[in-house]
């Protein structure tokens, strides 16, 4: 389609924009999603979110990614300081190095998950982020916001 805009295609634009924006941090997003994928990498996916029923003035939700080589499951937990807390089980368990990557400028996190594949990040700020599991095969999750 090279046909030029006329006035109705520039006036829904228009309206778009203005009702529908994208978000203002975008291009961080996309630029953090791309940063790491490497060609060995095995990308998980999404494949389930759940909010569990927690405590009262806890909110709590679990999120499921699936790699061939890999399952990844987290817990979010709010903190009431604002922080929150990541519970997490690789599948098949295994000692390894989980990396928790946020963007610039903030340095990434790593904890080693015990023999069970069961890991703990306490203390994390919201925002962007995404999860790295150094194995044989390197397994990379989506970004996800907390």
């Amino acid at each position: 389609m090279t046909d030029p805009l006329d006035e109705v295609d520039r006036e829904i634009l228009d309206r778009i924009g203005r009702y529908d924006p994208p978000p203002p941090d975008l291009d961080e997003r996309v630029l953090f999603a791309l940063a790491l994928t490497g060609l060995d990498d095995e990308v998980a996916r999404l494949a389930e979110t759940v909010a569990p029923a927690a405590r009262a003035g806890e909110q709590a939700r679990t999120i499921t990614f699936d790699a061939s080589s890999r399952t990844v499951m987290i817990t979010i937990l709010e903190r009431p300081d604002g922080l929150v807390r990541l519970d997490g089980w690789l599948a098949p368990g295994a000692a390894l190095t989980v990396e928790l990557r946020r963007p610039a400028p903030a340095p990434p996190r790593t904890v080693t998950a015990d023999d069970t594949g069961r890991f703990v990040l306490d203390g994390v700020p919201h925002g962007l982020a995404q999860l790295v599991i150094h194995g044989t095969t390197r397994v990379v999750t989506p970004s996800l916001l907390l």
